[in-house]
């Protein structure tokens, strides 16, 4: 039997990118999923192209992650369609590359509303299905700028770096719900999300690369860790070499 046959599974930032590629990992193991992102287009065509390749439930539910009514009607969603919320992935994110003397406020606030306001409110909503039904899995898509900074990236690293605080403070907090929570910090990938940046693509991940661990610290292999950042970072050599 599959690693999450009958269970459920709820990807932000879906559409696209290392959510993507998390909904097809998790789908192929035997999750049910609801999937969420802002375009709706790429995530319907996600979603149907899953439920016809692996014959799961793959609900699409586009909204901003920075907007509470949408993260509670996701939410509401999954429960009232698949029954349950097992897992949640907190991976929308959006960056941000500006000077801090020449970044607007507005630029500011909006990258913490969508990395850090996002991952709180999708928590809170989906803690209270999760503790109700007897606990939980919520992984938290941070970054190696959530761990150390990065010139032009004062938004987002801060944002980042927020989003590994909530998260340890979440583990403590859901040792009494049964809830496990922890974070996976990528190194730079080649995905969408760095499209318009110049630089070498071949020094990079691949949307792939984070499915694995995502997959394990969803598991119940796993059932005894919580409270832990793992960084998945490129080191110049293939896994085979």
């Amino acid at each position: 039997m599959s690693r999450f046959q009958n269970k459920v599974t709820l990807i932000t930032g879906a559409s696209r990118g290392i959510g993507r590629s998390l909904a097809h990992a998790f789908a192929r193991e035997g999750s049910h999923l609801l999937l969420t992102a802002r375009t709706q287009t790429e995530l319907e065509a996600v979603a149907y192209g899953i439920e016809k390749q692996y014959g799961v439930r793959a609900l699409p539910v586009v909204g901003d992650v920075s907007d509470e009514a949408h993260a509670k009607a996701a939410v509401e969603t999954a429960l009232r369609e698949l029954g349950r919320v097992d897992v949640l992935i907190n991976n929308a994110a959006i960056s941000n590359i500006r000077p801090i003397y020449g970044m607007p406020l507005s630029g500011w606030e909006r990258t913490l509303a969508v990395n850090l306001t996002g991952t709180f409110l999708f928590t809170k909503h989906a803690w209270k299905a999760m503790k109700k039904q007897g606990g939980g899995v919520i992984i938290n898509l941070s970054s190696v700028g959530g761990r150390r900074g990065y010139p032009l990236l004062s938004a987002y690293c801060a944002s980042k770096w927020g989003q590994i605080g909530f998260s340890m403070s979440a583990a403590e907090e859901g040792k009494a719900d049964h809830i496990r929570v922890n974070a996976v910090a990528p190194g730079k990938a080649d995905t969408a999300f760095r499209a318009q940046i110049k630089e070498d693509k071949s020094q990079m991940l691949t949307a792939d690369d984070c499915n694995g661990v995502c997959l394990f610290l969803a598991s119940d292999e796993a059932k005894w860790i919580t409270g832990q950042v793992v960084e998945v970072e490129w080191f110049g050599f293939a896994p085979d070499e």
